[in-house]
């Protein structure tokens, strides 16, 4: 019962006691009291409320990084990332119906594919409040500066910025690291993103981004600089769309 309450009814039998008290008093300091009750139990629904309101708004915000909210007792501060099993399978049956892309693979794959690196969430989440700092950067191949980037040169000093030092450069040698994920609906933010066919080479990679939810990543365009697009992009980056890496 709320500490008010009792000291109430404390008050009231220490007058009784004491001395007499008229019914009309009694009875005054009665509905006192079931004010008082009713607007705690009145607090206490309107606190439950906002609770829930919060929590249902958190899940519609962005299922793919929402922090899971339990009401009572606490609070996750990290929201959870699923785990990615490995669809390279499913990756190299795509791919063998196209042979020139058929090819190229056969040469990237050499050097090794789903390598060992992972970053924390935390970690990750600096990564892209990084990358976000470029935004207008102008497109300069081989760049690492703000006068001037490349899109792995985007992610290479996104993670230096961070600590994290033991990554590659180009935009092929990020591809061979972390569980590869086919599907673009998969992604999650942190996730990081490979193209192909985006110039004439014969790199199997072209284009490389980091995922920051919502279906949308960020990258560097030739035109543009550093900017954020969508993934399902149907007029160019959806065509594109290699495949994605977990390594959170």
């Amino acid at each position: 019962m709320n500490k008010n309450i009792l000291a109430l009814i404390a008050l009231g039998s220490l007058v009784l006691m004491s001395c007499g008290v008229s019914k009309k008093s009694l009875n005054n300091e009665i509905e006192l009291l079931k004010v008082k009750t009713n607007n705690l139990e009145d607090e206490n629904k309107e606190l439950r409320n906002k609770l829930l309101y919060f929590k249902n708004a958190l899940e519609k915000y962005d299922n793919e990084s929402v922090p899971k909210v339990n009401i009572n007792p606490t609070i996750e501060s990290t929201p959870e990332i699923s785990s990615a099993n490995s669809q390279l399978k499913e990756l190299e049956k795509f791919i063998q119906n196209d042979a020139n892309l058929s090819a190229k693979f056969k040469v990237f794959k050499q050097g090794g594919l789903e390598k060992y690196l992972k970053i924390s969430y935390s970690a990750m989440q600096r990564v892209i409040a990084e990358a976000k700092t470029y935004k207008g950067t102008r497109h300069v191949m081989g760049g690492l500066s703000r006068t001037g980037i490349d899109c792995s040169g985007l992610l290479y000093v996104s993670f230096q910025a961070n600590g994290v030092t033991n990554i590659p450069r180009t935009a092929e040698e990020f591809a061979r690291y972390g569980s590869i994920l086919i599907n673009p609906n998969d992604l999650q933010a942190g996730d990081l993103v490979f193209f192909t066919n985006t110039y004439r080479t014969s790199k199997f990679v072209t284009h490389a981004g980091i995922c920051i939810g919502n279906g949308e990543f960020i990258h560097i365009s030739s035109s543009k600089g550093v900017m954020i697009s969508k993934i399902n992009d149907p007029y160019y980056w959806r065509s594109k769309f290699l495949f994605g890496t977990r390594i959170i």
